[in-house]
């Protein structure tokens, strides 16, 4: 894999001035190929454009509003203000590529963000791009790849953004992409015989675990199976983790991280020793990077299950019990 350090690192002083073409050439000039030159664009949208999240949450007739700007008008207010949903990330990403030469186009799509989302498609409300590179199409995602917003868990709205570039999202693999994103026009799925019902079906991963985790088993994010029925659960991890826990609807650890009021404006994350010691952990076999465990259903009730490395969900299964009566054999 090619190190992008130098190109990154000179790509982040990189100051706009007004001018877009001046821009790009100052950023792809120095670059004899084109992915050097597309690496170098990325990095610059990812740095110096922040997730709008005030724009996110208002109405979405405040955002279809400004949809009857001209793209010139659209791309001046997003770098004037420096921020953007998804769609300007998309958009200006676009446009800096093509001046300089490099086939890029804007994907609408779906994305796999909530662990209830496992079996439902939702609505198609986010943007990325496909660039061609050399020979081959290749998808990049410059709004997740530039940070992040948590959410308030009252509102539902997000909160401010927090800029933390996550290489993840560039030039990530058609398997690695789809497990989170999967486009409107079935054209941009360059994964063979990907579908959109096995997106559906695929299991929820966390964004802070989709980077080092690879799952191998169950393949399908939709279980199905009866009361006392072991289900083996495995997988890759790159990173590490101390504690392995599931959580279901029906069974759930207490959460040994709590907020703590400072002030009326403060607050802080403390730990819950109470909530700690009531924990329970499931053993599990690992060897390099590959984990392995097994889960019995003990409830007929279970609909989901969540796998919690050191207290935080890293992925979700969705569970469909069978309760109809085991006929005797003949």
């Amino acid at each position: 894999m090619k190190d992008f350090t130098e190109i990154d690192s000179t790509a982040r002083t990189v100051r706009y001035h007004g001018e877009l073409y001046t821009l790009t050439h100052q950023l792809t000039d120095p670059y004899p190929d084109q992915l050097s030159k597309t690496r170098a664009l990325f990095i610059w949208v990812t740095h110096n454009i922040a997730y709008d999240y005030k724009g996110y949450n208002r109405l979405k007739e405040d955002r279809k509003s400004r949809r009857q700007e001209t793209e010139e008008e659209f791309l001046r207010r997003v770098l004037k203000r420096r921020k953007a949903v998804c769609e300007g990330y998309a958009r200006l990403f676009r446009k800096l590529c093509s001046i300089a030469g490099i086939r890029c186009e804007v994907v609408a799509g779906y994305t796999k963000t909530k662990p209830y989302q496992i079996g439902n498609l939702g609505i198609a409300d986010h943007a990325w791009n496909a660039v061609y590179l050399d020979t081959a199409w290749f998808t990049m995602d410059p709004t997740w790849a530039a940070g992040s917003c948590g959410e308030d868990e009252e509102t539902g709205k997000l909160t401010p953004f927090k800029r933390e570039f996550n290489n993840y999202y560039w030039q990530a693999s058609d398997k690695q992409f789809h497990r989170n994103h999967y486009p409107e026009d079935k054209k941009w799925v360059f994964e063979n015989s990907y579908t959109k019902d096995k997106f559906k079906a695929a299991p929820y991963i966390s964004a802070t675990a989709i980077t080092d985790l690879e799952l191998i088993s169950p393949a399908e994010g939709i279980i199905q199976a009866r009361k006392g029925d072991t289900i083996h659960f495995r997988f890759r991890y790159r990173d590490r983790f101390e504690y392995l826990q599931v959580n279901s609807n029906v069974s759930r650890n207490p959460a040994v991280r709590r907020q703590e009021k400072l002030s009326r404006r403060r607050s802080i994350w403390v730990t819950d020793t109470v909530a700690l010691r009531k924990q329970r952990y499931i053993s599990f076999r690992k060897q390099f990077t590959q984990y392995e465990f097994d889960y019995v259903v003990t409830d007929e009730y279970v609909t989901y299950l969540d796998i919690l490395f050191d207290y935080e969900r890293a992925f979700r299964y969705k569970v469909m019990i069978d309760r109809t009566p085991v006929s005797a054999g003949k």
